[in-house]
């Protein structure tokens, strides 16, 4: 019975990228947005740790009575992403960068790419932002050439549908079981990796706070960073005006000199970059994905 579920939903998703290619952007968000609504009034455990999360973290810093909108908003771009990954194949070619934006500004395209040419080892990090599905690709579009991990999806014919789209913009995609030997290799050769690193570590990490809630997050980052001699760049993708535009936000760029006199520089790295995960957030709460388990499985109050 799973196993036919499975083959509706993708032969509806095959559809669905037919139409959308033919209709645009407009209709397929249009489409999307009520269907997603639904989905999130019908759904009361998404619901639930959506609204728990989001006024959790937000409290103090939006109005009470806007917390249920946002945490709604924020499941409306999630299913916004999916028709984002519909669409790109025929929408979203490098010719059309400008049109739709998602150009990375300057001086930071001009600094990445110099020190590309250079060999200077770069990590880009991003959370669970916006349409974060396209930064890959929106990155190789730039002319950054990064390796980008991923996780696989459980359902193997949409995973290579994303894949396939995150690729587009010739990044490399390696899965997160690759990560562990690829990315010291990449670093060395003086490489971008891309990473989202908005995630709770469950065991082994550093305590600290993300949005003012406790949280424990992994020392990766910070560790290939200083083994490295890695800067590290925190940006995210934000969705303009809830259209198929986009731009790119940059929250903070720590230089690989600027942690070698710290007394932890791994706890430095990782700090940083956490309040400028935070202030990505904020800049439009609306655009982080709520429903993702952020702080575990213990859903703040």
């Amino acid at each position: 019975m799973v196993r036919w579920i499975i083959r509706l939903a993708d032969l509806h998703r095959t559809l669905l990228m037919l139409v959308f290619g033919v209709v645009g952007p407009r209709a397929a968000y249009a489409y999307m947005a009520p269907l997603a609504r639904l989905l999130y009034r019908l759904a009361a455990p998404i619901r639930e740790r959506s609204e728990a999360q989001c006024t959790a973290a937000l409290r103090g810093r939006a109005p009470a009575e806007r917390i249920a909108a946002i945490a709604e908003n924020s499941f409306v771009h999630r299913i916004w992403n999916l028709a984002d990954v519909l669409l790109a194949q025929r929408w979203l070619r490098r010719s059309a960068l400008d049109r739709v934006g998602g150009r990375i500004p300057e001086p930071l395209l001009r600094e990445l790419l110099t020190a590309q040419e250079r060999r200077q080892p770069a990590i880009l990090l991003t959370a669970y932002f916006g349409p974060f599905d396209l930064l890959p690709l929106l990155l190789g579009y730039n002319g950054v050439r990064a390796t980008a991990v991923y996780r696989r999806h459980a359902n193997a014919a949409f995973d290579r549908l994303r894949s396939r789209v995150r690729a587009m913009g010739g990044c490399e995609l390696i899965t997160v079981d690759e990560a562990i030997a690829r990315l010291p290799r990449e670093l060395d050769a003086g490489g971008t990796v891309a990473i989202l690193a908005d995630h709770h570590a469950v065991r082994r990490g550093i305590d600290t706070t993300f949005l003012g809630l406790p949280t424990r997050v992994p020392r990766t980052v910070g560790i290939l960073a200083c083994r490295h001699g890695a800067d590290v760049i925190v940006a995210g993708l934000r969705r303009v005006r809830r259209s198929f535009r986009f731009e790119f936000l940059t929250t903070s760029v720590i230089r690989h000199a600027e942690w070698e006199s710290a007394d932890d520089p791994v706890l430095y790295v990782t700090e940083r970059y956490l309040h400028a995960l935070e202030r990505l957030v904020l800049s439009d709460p609306e655009q982080y994905l709520w429903a993702y388990a952020r702080w575990g499985r213990d859903v703040p109050r």
